[in-house]
C-alpha cells in the first residue's frame, strides 16, 4: 500500500512553496522547495506511482510518463542534495515587523462565529481578515502576514490539528485552535501541533478572549526580541 499521507503532504508542500515564491518571500520559498525535494527523494517507487496518478493529465501526460518524470526528478535531487540541504535550516517567521495594528487571520467555517470574532477584534483595534476555507487562507497568509491565526479544528475537508501544525512549523505564527472535544488527548495533540491555546466551543467572545490573545502576542513578540538579541550578540 502506497503511503498516501506522504504524497498528500508532498503536494500540499509544493503549493506552499509556490505561494511563497509568488509572494516574493525568497527564504521561505527556498526552505519549502527543499522540503518538497526531501519528500520526493524519500519516496519508494510505489509512492512515486501514487504521486504520478495524482499529477497525470491523460492523454497529454499519462500516468506512466508522469511516473518516469518523478523518478528523474528524485534522482536529480539525490545527486544535488549537498547543494540544497542547507536551505532546510532557513527559519523565517511569516509575521511582519512593520508598525501598525496587530493582524489576526480567522479561519472559521461557521459564518456566525466568524462574524462575532471579527467584530470583537476589530472593535479592539486589531486588523482582521476572515477566511472560511483553509486552502484559500493559505494564499491569504503570505499577503496579509498575520500576527496570529485563530483556527477552527472542524474545517471542511481538512484536519484542524494538522493545519495548526503546518501553520506553526512552516509559517512560525501563533495559533489559537477552536474545538469541541475537552479530552486530555485532544489537548495534548493540540499542544504537540504547536497550538498556543485550545479554546473549547462554545465560548464567549468577550474581553477575556481579547486579553488572552494579547497575552499570547506579548509572549510571542518577547521571544522574537530575545532571539534578535541573541543573534546580535552572536554576530
Amino acid at each position: 500500500m502506497a503511503n498516501r499521507d506522504l504524497v498528500k503532504y508532498h503536494l500540499r508542500g509544493a503549493i506552499f512553496a509556490s505561494i511563497a515564491e509568488s509572494a516574493g518571500n525568497e527564504n521561505l520559498s527556498r526552505r519549502l522547495h527543499s522540503e518538497v525535494k526531501l519528500r520526493l527523494i524519500s519516496m519508494s517507487d510505489e509512492e512515486l506511482w501514487e504521486l504520478a496518478k495524482r499529477t497525470a493529465d491523460p492523454p497529454v501526460r499519462p500516468v506512466e510518463l508522469s511516473f518516469e518524470g518523478h523518478k528523474r526528478e528524485a534522482e536529480k535531487y539525490r545527486a544535488t542534495a549537498s547543494e540544497w540541504m542547507d536551505d532546510l535550516l532557513i527559519q523565517q517567521p511569516l509575521t511582519s515587523n512593520k508598525k501598525g495594528p496587530d493582524k489576526i487571520l480567522i479561519i472559521v467555517g461557521e459564518l456566525t462565529l466568524n462574524s462575532e470574532l471579527a467584530s470583537i477584534f476589530s472593535g479592539e483595534g486589531f486588523s482582521v481578515a476572515c477566511i472560511p476555507d483553509y486552502p484559500e487562507a493559505l494564499f491569504k497568509l503570505c499577503e496579509f502576514k498575520p500576527d496570529m491565526v485563530i483556527l477552527d479544528e472542524d474545517l471542511p475537508g481538512f484536519n484542524g490539528i494538522e493545519a495548526c501544525s503546518e501553520l506553526h512549523r512552516i509559517f512560525g505564527v501563533p495559533v489559537i485552535l477552536l474545538g469541541e472535544d475537552p479530552s486530555e488527548q485532544v489537548w495534548a495533540r493540540a499542544v504537540e501541533a504547536g497550538a498556543d491555546f485550545y479554546l473549547r466551543k462554545p465560548f464567549s467572545c468577550d474581553e477575556s478572549l481579547v486579553a488572552r490573545v494579547k497575552a499570547i502576542l506579548r509572549r510571542y513578540k518577547g521571544r522574537q526580541g530575545d532571539r534578535k538579541k541573541e543573534s546580535g550578540r552572536a554576530t
